[in-house]
């Protein structure tokens, strides 16, 4: 979930580009755009978003608003509190075709650099609030205009300023620095730019832009692009081409039975009208039709009678000139769902292709075999996307809980061997982690019976039809040295200054520069963000994965290692170009692997601007100490836990917390007792037969899996970890996956336990979306019993207790303000426990290694 969403009449508002630290109008409006905004015209109000008329609302009985075209449509867009937050998500002129050779072209000579260093720069650098344009709302131009203007508007809201210029290389920078107009405290200026993208910077009291610093500073709200120019990061205006149409989403929405949507044609500056016949659309691929009023450009898309499942709309169109709109396709996602989903409801599995499942294993498969002369650990084993969609349509992932599939990456690796980083073994692509084509899917992770492009469509459309989402894992950081990028565009990859590495100095993987600047191996050249052409085409295509394929979220590998600048430019363009209107929100979550200490790491990426949520590393040790060690305790989990809820704040609930991943050793591997090395494919010894050391695995793997599916957040299952797979490090803990009927029965028993602990979360609303409230922690008294509650509100509460000492039985207390006084509550995992409570208190008992979750069975 990226951020909320507007009401369904806010996308009109804001159809132009709307940043609010520098708010952008651009070729959506009328020529007579730049009259300041007068505040007490009632006629203005659908658009500028205020309560004019002082009746406390805004909504389609105001003055003035029957022209606003979802009004005029009869539709029924609600009423807006006045005193509601009036900052709603903008809408970006598209930049264009998303085709790879137009997209790497540069709009500006990258040797137009910021200001001489002779430039006066008087003042001191401004306050953390200085610059901010929270509350500005643009003029949008008259009520039910829908022609696009060739100026490009842009405004600022720096605080306490008695002047205000900008300065970019259409003003020769300092040279022709332009001064705003001012209205009040918003300054404000029309420019007549080419379309492109366009970097400048504000002179405030002549002061500029984070004077002295080369990078936008942390304390400011970067809610606008940037744009890298000769070492100095700039503002960033994308300027669409207003002598073409282009479509802007109004209202978007599903429902249990169907989806529709209200878009505007957005006429190009010369006012050819929308060509009714022209219009395209498809629904979940289906063809659909769509009322069209070629008057006002509207074309409204009501599909009903559809299955549940994911139901995107697709629409083309062109105008009486037969010109095709700006983007290649507007692609507007949305869901058929009897019950409202968000992210926090997610449980996520990571699927590692070639590591799972190989869906034609008795067929003959010439492009499954491995490559000669490597290791079978480091070589492909022959998983696909054929055994993943047999999987979905086993109900595998359902009978987890799991409603969200994290894929390894998906894009074509090269074929050969190439040394592992320890400078001995051949190691393959088989991880997907080496690109060599930004649009071509490995060819690998197709089969016998299909290729791998049908297979990826396919393997989307079962999953979206049994409602889980797809997370594709794209690493941005780095390319192969095969890639196509690196030979036509060599000067996108920073010059190698040497090998990643733990040691300290300047390739160190944890501090800068090396953080930025280190290649993780020779073969693997470092994309250089400051570039701004590959920022561009980068994004360019993870947009084409999302309107080709239909993905509905995102995974950043690496993402220390990159550059704020594009992680932000693809959260701002996913949110611009395909959330507007209540389409359904994309999720963000990135890779920053980080020690037990590195919340503030994990943070600096984390805001509604770049990256919804990180993979929680902080909490994944304290995690493993707690369950595979008795020398740690409950009450140090504890404190760990509350740590990352305080630092992560607002984002909390969007975190993914872990038990294992497939950078670091498994699990059950340390519960056997020493490592073995990576590269001696040691048995596993969760294949044999139940025992005390199996039992052990069983054990406190499953108390880890109750404690890490119960918690806030995202909780991920690394494929393998539900049957206690082995291995060490890298590549040996991503073996090859095992399922029923050649399960031992130390795996079918982990298995069913943690198949029952991910229904019960998918189950109970509380397990997902509940206020976390500790209940009870053994502190210092040599016991081992933690409780806590999930708390949705309403009495909607989970209690989840667990023991990992000697067995026994606590008093715990019950807040009276989780509304439980008298009631009692079952076991979600199948047994015939019940807790009740009376008095203000529960008496929970539990035997070592035992746990319960405890829900109500009447709501």
């Amino acid at each position: 979930m990226k951020r909320p969403h507007p009401s369904p009449w806010t996308p009109w508002l804001f159809a132009w580009l709307a940043l609010p630290l520098t708010l952008v109008l651009s070729a959506c409006a009328t020529s007579d755009d730049a009259e300041p905004r007068d505040e007490g015209a009632t006629e203005r109000e659908c658009r500028d978003g205020e309560d004019n008329d002082g009746d406390g609302q805004i909504d389609c009985a105001d003055s003035g608003c029957a022209a606003f075209p979802l009004c005029a449509l009869g539709l029924d867009v609600g009423a807006r509190d006045a005193g509601a937050d009036a900052e709603p998500d903008g809408a970006a002129p598209d930049a264009g075709t998303t085709d790879p050779e137009e997209d790497a072209a540069p709009d500006v000579d990258p040797s137009d650099a910021l200001p001489p260093s002779d430039v006066p720069l008087d003042g001191s650098p401004p306050d953390a609030d200085a610059g901010s344009t929270e509350d500005v709302e643009p003029d949008a131009g008259p009520v039910g205009d829908d022609i696009r203007s060739c100026m490009t508007r842009i405004e600022y809201r720096p605080g306490t300023a008695s002047s205000v210029q900008i300065a970019g290389p259409f003003t020769d920078w300092a040279a022709g620095a332009r001064e705003m107009n001012r209205d009040g405290d918003l300054w404000w200026i029309e420019l007549d730019l080419p379309p492109g993208e366009h970097p400048y910077k504000f002179i405030t009291d002549g002061v500029w832009d984070w004077d002295g610093q080369a990078e936008v500073p942390s304390w400011i709200t970067v809610d606008f692009y940037t744009q890298w120019v000769d070492g100095s990061e700039n503002r960033n205006v994308i300027v669409g081409d207003c002598n073409v149409p282009t479509l802007r989403t109004l209202q978007a929405s599903g429902g249990p039975d169907g989806v529709e949507a209200t878009v505007q044609f957005m006429r190009a500056a010369d006012g050819a009208a929308i060509d009714p016949s022209s219009v395209v659309v498809t629904v979940g691929g289906a063809p659909a039709t769509a009322e069209v009023d070629a008057t006002t450009g509207i074309v409204r898309v009501v599909e009903t009678g559809l299955a549940p499942g994911k139901h995107s709309i697709r629409i083309t169109a062109r105008d009486t000139e037969g010109r095709a709109q700006e983007e290649d396709v507007h692609f507007i996602p949305l869901w058929v769902e009897a019950t409202p989903w968000a992210w926090e409801d997610a449980t996520m599995y990571f699927v590692f292709t070639d590591r799972f499942r190989d869906g034609d294993i008795d067929a003959p498969n010439p492009i499954a075999e491995p490559i000669a002369g490597v290791p079978a650990i480091a070589n492909y084993q022959g998983g696909d996307f054929l055994g993943v969609i047999q999987a979905i349509e086993e109900g595998y992932f359902e009978a987890l809980g799991v409603d969200l599939l994290w894929l390894s990456p998906v894009t074509e690796n090269p074929e050969g061997s190439f040394l592992a980083t320890d400078g001995i073994h051949p190691f393959t692509g088989f991880h997907g982690y080496w690109p060599t084509h930004a649009r071509r899917i490995e060819f690998r992770w197709g089969d016998a019976f299909g290729d791998a492009d049908s297979r990826f469509r396919e393997l989307i459309a079962a999953a979206h039809a049994r409602g889980i989402r797809v997370l594709l894992d794209i690493p941005l950081n780095h390319v192969h040295s095969q890639h196509e990028y690196v030979t036509q565009f060599p000067s996108w990859f920073s010059v190698p200054p040497c090998p990643c590495t733990s040691d300290p100095g300047p390739c160190n993987w944890d501090s800068l520069p090396g953080t930025l600047e280190c290649w993780f191996t020779d073969y693997l050249p470092d994309l250089q963000y400051r570039n701004h052409e590959i920022v561009r085409q980068m994004a360019a295509d993870v947009e084409w994965l999302v309107t080709e394929y239909d993905v509905d979220a995102f995974r950043i590998d690496a993402a220390k290692h990159m550059d704020h600048v594009i992680m932000r430019r693809i959260s701002k363009r996913l949110e611009e170009r395909f959330e507007q209107g209540g389409a359904t929100p994309f999720y963000l979550v990135g890779e920053t692997y980080t020690g037990d200490n590195g919340h503030g790491l994990i943070m600096d990426y984390v805001n509604p601007y770049e990256l919804d949520a990180q993979y929680d590393f902080p909490l994944l040790y304290p995690i493993r100490d707690v369950f595979a060690f008795d020398s740690r305790d409950f009450a140090y989990l504890s404190e760990r836990r509350q740590l990352s809820e305080d630092l992560y704040g607002d984002a909390y609930p969007l975190m993914s917390p872990f038990l294992g991943n497939h950078d670091i050793p498994r699990f059950s591997t340390y519960l056997f007792g020493g490592l073995p090395d990576p590269w001696s494919a040691a048995p596993d010894p969760m294949e044999g037969p139940l025992s005390d050391a199996t039992w052990n695995v069983v054990n406190r793997m499953s108390m880890g899996f109750a404690y890490v599916l119960t918690q806030p957040g995202i909780p991920l299952i690394y494929y393998g970890d539900e049957i206690g797979l082995y291995g060490g490090a890298d590549p040996d803990n991503r073996r090859m996956m095992n399922f029923e009927p050649f399960l031992s029965d130390p795996q079918a028993e982990l298995l069913g336990r943690v198949q029952q602990i991910g229904q019960a979360r998918r189950d109970h609303r509380a397990l997902r979306r509940g206020v976390f409230r500790e209940l009870w922690v053994d502190r210092g008294n040599g016991g081992n019993l933690y409780a806590y509650a999930r708390d949705a509100g309403g009495g909607d509460v989970a209690i989840i207790a667990m023991n990992k000492g000697e067995g026994g039985s606590r008093q715990v207390p019950i807040p009276a303000e989780l509304g439980l006084e008298g009631v009692t509550l079952v076991d979600a995992l199948g047994t015939e426990r019940t807790l009740r409570v009376s008095g203000g208190n529960a008496t929970i008992r539990l035997a070592q290694w035992e746990y319960v979750i405890f829900v109500r069975s009447d709501l």
